[in-house]
């Protein structure tokens, strides 16, 4: 089964929260692995930095995302020993990056869907 419909079959709803950052953790971190390989904690501080609030970051669905992208091959991580610990580099694959294009089309998409409803709405409003 390609890449495309594997995505398609996995998406069954989206549920809105201005605050929710579940939908919108492996896009986010994969685009932050296509600018340059980093360790978990940066991914979570750079999250907070597309203007989701710190307190809805469950850091623990980071984690848990990252060792989902590895498991499904998007993601390649090894450990890094610096100072006294041992940290996790992330990396994003080829198909990582396939992926990311995928997913970036998906938010164009409802982009263009919510935009199309802003303007409904405003019409609505005159």
């Amino acid at each position: 089964m390609n890449l495309k419909r594997r995505i398609d079959e996995k998406e069954k709803c989206c549920d809105f929260s201005i605050h929710r950052v579940s939908r919108f953790i492996q896009p986010g971190l994969l685009l932050f692995l296509s600018m340059e390989p980093s360790y978990g904690y940066e991914l979570i501080d750079r999250l907070e930095g597309l203007g989701f609030n710190k307190k809805s970051i469950d850091i623990g669905a980071i984690y848990r995302n990252l060792r989902k992208l590895e498991r499904d091959g998007y993601v390649v991580s090894s450990w890094q020993k610096k100072s006294e610990r041992k940290r996790r580099l992330y990396r994003i694959t080829t198909e990582g990056k396939v992926f990311l294009d995928l997913w970036v089309e998906r938010i164009r998409e409802r982009k263009a869907a919510l935009d199309r409803f802003i303007r409904l709405y405003r019409r609505r409003q005159k």
